[in-house]
């Protein structure tokens, strides 16, 4: 989802500028980023 708002904001700016500050917002909210991860695994229901 915010790598769709990225690119949906950064249409004017290069790739490389793109890439750097997806890097820098993944080094930023590693933490929300697993503890999402971890939100969704544990809600979806496991199909048997």
């Amino acid at each position: 989802m915010m790598f769709g708002v990225l690119l949906t904001i950064d249409q004017n700016r290069s790739q490389n500028e793109l890439f750097n500050e997806i890097e820098i917002l993944v080094q930023t909210y590693w933490p929300l980023i697993i503890s999402f991860i971890g939100i969704y695994m544990i809600s979806i229901p496991r199909k048997r």
